[in-house]
């Protein structure tokens, strides 16, 4: 069985799906040069014991675990499983990873406050990066809102819930 919208035809479905999947690629690489460079801020000592260095470190990993969560959820939509809840898994790695993503910037903030000239080149370009991860995740939340249109707010509604029970 092929999962499609009542709107798309499964060439379009598949098309949305390899869209997301691609620009989930791209916040991936985004977030590598990021949580490397998040790892080199624990060796500045302006930066390295600031309250928001751990939490904003976590916050990148999240993000990470985010992106490979919906690009095997989608891999699974493409073969075609059978689960009657894969549209849900598809809706909630993506607004889960949008959440996420609403971490990066207060904890950057902590993370770099105070750090000297010598690090600006890195606090900037970190910053720039945040900046491409949050528009690549909102990119693939509107093209999963697009492919599933209405339908997309139903399966949201049924998964609040889900998303309200803190992850540890």
């Amino acid at each position: 069985m092929a999962y499609t919208s009542n709107n798309t035809n499964v060439s379009q479905w598949n098309s949305y799906l390899d869209a997301i999947y691609d620009v989930i690629e791209r916040g991936m690489a985004a977030k590598e040069v990021v949580c490397s460079i998040t790892t080199g801020f624990r060796s500045v000592l302006a930066l390295r014991t600031n309250p928001g260095l751990n939490p904003y470190h976590a916050s990148v990993a999240d993000i990470g675990y985010g992106f490979d969560a919906v690009q095997g959820t989608i891999n699974r939509l493409k073969k075609e499983e059978t689960s009657q809840h894969m549209l849900e898994m598809l809706v909630f790695d993506l607004d889960t990873l949008r959440i996420s993503e609403k971490q990066l910037s207060p904890n950057f903030e902590m993370a770099v406050k105070g750090a000297t000239p010598d690090v600006y080149y890195l606090v900037n370009l970190s910053r720039n990066l945040n900046r491409q991860i949050g528009q690549m995740i909102n990119e693939a939340n509107r093209l999963g809102q697009e492919l599933l249109g209405k339908e997309w707010y139903k399966i949201h509604a049924r998964i609040q819930n889900i998303q309200a029970i803190p992850r540890l």
